[in-house]
């Protein structure tokens, strides 16, 4: 048995975060750590938070409501016997261990420190673990350093934001970077973007936990780290006031934009083996107002071209309907319901497999991953098997490279988190009908920057390419290409290539899916139109 790695938690007092403690309970119940000791900084914390800044957020948090909060305030969950308290040697934003804590530190022999308080560490603490001394940072690090975290991203109108986790150096969020996990800002709420990072901290930490056992820890290897920004600090009464007033304004235009707008999913359509072509001159399938058309994917049937789409009202659940393609009219028509449910339905994933016709719709809300066979194409079908029971799974997508069946499915990264970010992979070990299991490099990311599929995967001039959806500024606003360089059971590697923006009209907000068969090309948009 391997030998468990020693963990030392340092944090500002003996009441924490959920979000903290949510890591710690983490540690404490895998078998591979043990805490073997708790520092406390018993130092005087002193607020600098300006009045104006602290009644923006307290307005934010009343008007804004969340699922979770991970601020919420608990008991350390660890054993009294192991809590070493300390006061450090404090300079300017700089805290020093004393002698003695750092000589009880020693005699602990850490394999690894987690840092949850104290300010900018120096001295010897950060030599002493075997492992590094980790600690998130509630930011992308490439372009905002400092505090308070999920703040300046809303006030920049940021459409992301990020978690950087670090093997923290003397430098204020500096260090080695050892994970990365990107959001879509909530760019209307300074505290719904607070709690999505730290909801999303908690599960990039505990995907990096379980690769550091499996001696899997990639460090970002880069030359140069320069930080051109400003070290971001709250923000003074005069600066709140301000934000204040355009946060205001900011609410007030979106209000006014959904009385007097809506947003309405079309499908485009294109015949022309050549997937540069000019998206501006698809044919545009357009539903009734009041119905949405998305998630487009052909199949070819006795030489005949079908079309599977989701179809749904606005907040009504989605079912599956089939265009046919009229040839001699050269037109999809027709539509008509071929899988309905209960639940909502969408990404009607078909294919053919050992001369049977499947489907696996999209069912993650219903919480089980269903596969459909055809019984008389392409309107008449049943629930064949349920792949994956009790887990609420999304877009999920299966393929075959190099004679090997593999799939991507997109999980939710916490129960309270957006279902866009984190990216499984999956080994199906018996073709796309038999069991699965989690690839070794899943998941794959998470990161809001291609975290979900976004139509099948495809080849051209012999190479390989995974769609993805851009889920920012707003849900399926753009599409990604990646190309899979390489894929075995043991190694994913993919290289982003290309992108589709909802740029080829003027009232498109997102585009989302992205499929081809035969030549045909099909993608969906989302435009706006008056109420």
């Amino acid at each position: 048995m391997q030998q468990q790695i020693k963990v030392i938690i340092l944090t500002d007092n003996l009441y924490i975060k959920k979000w903290v403690a949510d890591i710690v309970e983490y540690i404490s119940t895998s078998p591979s750590y043990v805490i073997s000791g708790v520092i406390i900084n018993n130092a005087t914390k002193k607020s600098k938070s300006s009045v104006a800044y602290k009644f923006l957020r307290l307005i934010d948090r009343k008007i804004f409501k969340t699922k979770s909060n991970p601020f919420q305030t608990v008991l350390l969950p660890v054993k009294q016997e192991i809590i070493i308290n300390t006061i450090p040697i404090q300079k300017e934003f700089s805290d020093w261990l004393d002698k003695d804590c750092l000589d009880q530190i020693n005699n602990l022999q850490p394999d690894l420190i987690l840092r949850f308080g104290f300010r900018i560490l120096r001295g010897d603490i950060l030599k002493m673990p075997r492992l590094g001394v980790w600690s998130l940072h509630h930011g992308d690090n490439k372009v905002n350093r400092g505090g308070p975290p999920g703040f300046w991203e809303v006030v920049n109108q940021e459409i992301i934001s990020g978690v950087t986790l670090q093997k923290i150096t003397e430098d204020l969020d500096g260090g080695a970077v050892i994970g990365r996990a990107f959001i879509k800002s909530d760019l209307l709420s300074f505290h719904r973007n607070q709690v999505n990072l730290f909801e999303t901290g908690v599960r990039l930490f505990q995907e990096q936990l379980n690769k550091l056992v499996e001696d899997k820890i990639v460090v970002e290897n880069t030359t140069f780290d320069f930080y051109n920004n400003f070290l971001y600090k709250d923000p003074s009464n005069i600066k709140a006031i301000k934000i204040a007033f355009i946060y205001f304004i900011r609410v007030l235009k979106r209000r006014f934009y959904t009385i007097v707008k809506q947003e309405q999913w079309i499908i485009s359509h294109s015949k022309i083996n050549n997937s540069e072509e000019s998206i501006y001159r698809f044919k545009e399938l357009v539903p009734p107002k009041g119905l949405n058309w998305a998630d487009p994917f052909p199949m070819i049937f006795n030489n005949k071209l079908w079309l599977f789409v989701e179809e749904f009202k606005t907040n009504g659940l989605g079912k599956i309907i089939c265009f046919e393609y009229l040839n001699e009219k050269k037109i999809f028509a027709n539509p008509k319901v071929c899988i309905e449910e209960k639940f909502h339905l969408s990404y009607p994933y078909i294919f053919n497999y050992e001369n049977n016709i499947f489907m696996i719709p999209e069912t993650g809300d219903f919480g089980n991953v269903i596969i459909y066979k055809s019984i008389s194409f392409p309107y008449v079908w049943e629930k064949f098997n349920i792949l994956i029971p009790n887990k609420k799974l999304y877009d999920v997508t299966p393929f075959q490279f190099n004679g090997k069946w593999y799939c991507f499915a997109s999980e939710r990264s916490r129960e309270s988190q957006s279902v866009n970010d984190l990216l499984n992979l999956y080994i199906l070990e018996n073709g796309p009908l038999g069991s699965w299991k989690q690839h070794p490099s899943s998941p794959i990311k998470i990161d809001v920057r291609g975290g979900r599929s976004a139509g099948k995967i495809f080849e051209k001039q012999g190479k390989t390419y995974r769609p993805a959806q851009l889920g920012a500024p707003k849900y399926g606003y753009a599409i990604q290409i990646y190309q899979i360089i390489k894929l075995d059971e043991n190694i994913y590697e993919e290289l982003l290539v290309d992108s589709i923006l909802p740029k080829w009209k003027s009232n498109l907000v997102a585009t989302h899916t992205y499929n081809q068969i035969d030549g045909w090309q099909f993608i969906d948009a989302q435009q706006t139109i008056s109420k």
